[in-house]
C-alpha cells in the first residue's frame, strides 16, 4: 500500500456538512451583511518539528548523526513540501492569507539569522530550496532558519507576500546540557506568516511552554490582533495543568489589557493549546484548567456575539459535537488545535467573523490515509514521508467599511456549550479486516515507506525479550499501548503463528507493528506459561 499520487481530495468539516473537492478547500461563502471589502482565511497549524539543516537539535534524531533513519537537508525538503500542499490547498494554490504555525525549530544557530525576507528572497531569485538543499547544499544554507526556507519553498510555489513575525524564544544552553527530564527544555517557537503587513509583534514567555507570541496586523486599515499559543503538553495530565494555568493567565493578561483599552477589539486567539476544547468537562478531576476556567474559552456564541467585553468564543462549538477532531491519543480524538475569538469580531467594524466558516482540513494522501482517517504524523524513516500528528483548522474572516461597531452579526445557528463530554473514540476497535491491506513481501522490503498505515499482518513470533514478529523474511518488534494485551502478547510461544492488524510505526530506529486495541488480536496462539 502506498499514498495516493493523484491530487490530493480535501475534505472540509463545518457544520455545513462535509464535503469534498480537488486541490483547493471550498470557500465557505459569507452571509453579505455587511460590505465586503476582503475576505480571508486563518489557518492554525501544529507543523510538528520542522527543523533546520544546521545539525543542532534538542531531538537527537533531528541532529543529523548520519543514521538511516535520522533527520537530513532532503527529509527538510520533503517535509517543506508537504506544509506547501496543506496551504495550497487554500484560495486556489494562493495559500490562507495569515497562516499560524507552532513547532517550527527554535535556531540553534542564530548567527545565521535572517532580518530582512526581501534582501534573502532576492538574493536566492534564481534557485529553488529543492536545489539549495541538495546540489547547492552549503554552510550558509545549512544555518538558515526554517521560517526563512519554507518562506522561499512557499514563494518557489507561488505563494508569494507574506510577512513573517516569530516568537523571540530563545535556546537555554545550560538547561539543555543538563541529564534531567524534569527540567523544561524549549525547542519550538511559534511564528506567523501574514499577506496583511506585521505593525507590531510581541513575544510573552510562559512557564515551561513556547512563549505566546501576538502580532497586530493591518487588515486594510484595520488593527487586527492575532496571538499564537503552544501550551505545556499533557493535555489529561493533572501535574501539568498546573503549568497550562500559567500559560493562560500570561494570555489572560494580556487579552484583558487590549479589551480594556477597545472592548470592540478584533482578537484571533489560536495554536496548540494542548488541551481539549472542554478541558474541564472532558477531566472533572483537573479542577480549576488553564482554557476553560483562567482563559475563559467557551461555548456560547451568542453570548460573545451580542455586546463587546471580555468573551472568548471557542469554534469547536461551530461543528456538531462528532466532528470535533484534530489529533489522537490512546484510542481517542482530541481538540488540541484551537481558534477562539472575541466580540469585536462579531460588529460591522474592522474585521469580521464569517459564521460557521470554521473547519478541520483533511488531505487524503497528504496528512490523512488511513481507514480511520488518522493525521498522518511525520516519520524521518527512510526517505522521510508524513505530514504532522495534528490536522490544521482554519477559519474565514472579511474586513467591513460600515465602521459601525454597535451593528452586530446575529449567528446562524450559535454555537452552545452543549456537545460531548467525553473524548470520542477513533474507532479503533470497530476496524475491520476487510478494510485494510495485507502486509506483503513488497512492503516488508521498503517499511519505511508505510509509517502510519494500518495491515492486516500473518506472521511468526520471532522474540518475547523484546516481542517481536517475522513477517516475509523481516523481522519487526511488536507492541500495543494496551497494557493487558501487551502482557498476553508477551506470552506468545517463539515460532507461533499470529495473526493480527497493526499500525506500522517505529520506535528508537526498529519499525514495530502497534496492535491499537484487543480486538486486532485476530489469531491468537496459545500462551506459553512462564
Amino acid at each position: 500500500m502506498s499514498a495516493r499520487s493523484e491530487a490530493p481530495i480535501v475534505t472540509v468539516m463545518s457544520r455545513r456538512g462535509i464535503f469534498a473537492v480537488c486541490n483547493m478547500v471550498a470557500t465557505v461563502l459569507l452571509p453579505l451583511s455587511a460590505v465586503s471589502a476582503r475576505e480571508f482565511s486563518v489557518l492554525t497549524y501544529n507543523v510538528e518539528n520542522l527543523f533546520d539543516a544546521d545539525k543542532e537539535a534538542i531531538f537527537e534524531d533531528y541532529a543529523e548523526t548520519g543514521a538511516p533513519n535520522d533527520y537530513s537537508p532532503s527529509k527538510l525538503v520533503r517535509k517543506l513540501q508537504t506544509i506547501g500542499k496543506v496551504l495550497k490547498s487554500f484560495n486556489g494554490g494562493k495559500g490562507p492569507e495569515i497562516a499560524c504555525f507552532n513547532e517550527f525549530e527554535m535556531d540553534f544557530t542564530p548567527d545565521s539569522k535572517v532580518v530582512d525576507y526581501d534582501a534573502f528572497l532576492g538574493k536566492y531569485k534564481s534557485t529553488t530550496v529543492e536545489k539549495m538543499l541538495t546540489t547547492g547544499l552549503n554552510d550558509e544554507v545549512r544555518g538558515l532558519p526554517v521560517e526563512a526556507l519554507l518562506l522561499k519553498y512557499l514563494s518557489d510555489e507561488g505563494m508569494t507576500g507574506y510577512h513573517v513575525a516569530i516568537g523571540d524564544d530563545k535556546p537555554d544552553f545550560a538547561a539543555l546540557a543538563l541529564d534531567d527530564r524534569k527540567i523544561h527544555k524549549k525547542g519550538h517557537k511559534n511564528a506567523v506568516f501574514s499577506k496583511f503587513p506585521v505593525t507590531k509583534k510581541r513575544s510573552h514567555p510562559t512557564p515551561d511552554a513556547r512563549d505566546i507570541l501576538e502580532v497586530t496586523l493591518d487588515a486594510e486599515g484595520h488593527p487586527l490582533h492575532v496571538f499564537v499559543n503552544h501550551w505545556k503538553s499533557g493535555a489529561g495530565d493533572f501535574n501539568s495543568e498546573q503549568s497550562r494555568r500559567f500559560n493562560a493567565r500570561t494570555l489572560r493578561g494580556r487579552l484583558d489589557d487590549i479589551l480594556r483599552e477597545d472592548p470592540s477589539a478584533d482578537i484571533i486567539v489560536t495554536g496548540d493549546f494542548n488541551s481539549q476544547y472542554n478541558q474541564s468537562q472532558a477531566y472533572p478531576f483537573m479542577g480549576e484548567t488553564g482554557l476553560n476556567d483562567i482563559l475563559g474559552s467557551q461555548g456560547d456564541e451568542s453570548a460573545t456575539a451580542s455586546a463587546p467585553g471580555f468573551s472568548l468564543y471557542n469554534l469547536w462549538h461551530e461543528l456538531p459535537a462528532e466532528q470535533r477532531r484534530s489529533d489522537h491519543f490512546a484510542g481517542k480524538w482530541g481538540t488540541l488545535m484551537q481558534q477562539m475569538i472575541t466580540p469585536g469580531l462579531y460588529d460591522s467594524n474592522g474585521v469580521q467573523y464569517g459564521d460557521n466558516s470554521f473547519s478541520v482540513v483533511m488531505l487524503d494522501g497528504v496528512n490523512t490515509r488511513t481507514p480511520l482517517r488518522l493525521p498522518r504524523r511525520w516519520s524521518n524513516a527512510g526517505a522521510g514521508g508524513g505530514a504532522s500528528d495534528h490536522f490544521p483548522v482554519a477559519s474565514r474572516y472579511r474586513t467591513v467599511e460600515e465602521n459601525d461597531k454597535n451593528a452586530r452579526i446575529k449567528p446562524e445557528k450559535p454555537g452552545t456549550n452543549n456537545g460531548q463530554a467525553e473524548p470520542l473514540s477513533v474507532g479503533f476497535e470497530a476496524l475491520q479486516p476487510s478494510q485494510v491491506g495485507e502486509f506483503l513481501a513488497d512492503a516488508a522490503k521498503n517499511p519505511a515507506a508505510h509509517i502510519g498505515e494500518i495491515f492486516l499482518v500473518r506472521g511468526t513470533v520471532a522474540g518475547r525479550r523484546p516481542l517481536a514478529v517475522e513477517v516475509s523474511g523481516a523481522k519487526f518488534l511488536l507492541w500495543s499501548p494496551d497494557v493487558d494485551l501487551r502482557k498476553r502478547m508477551q506470552k506468545f510461544p517463539t515460532g507461533s503463528g499470529v495473526e493480527f492488524l497493526a499500525e506500522l510505526d517505529m520506535h528508537k530506529g526498529q519499525f514495530q507493528f502497534v496492535v491499537q486495541a484487543p480486538q486486532w488480536l485476530i489469531k491468537r496462539p496459545e500462551a506459553k506459561s512462564r
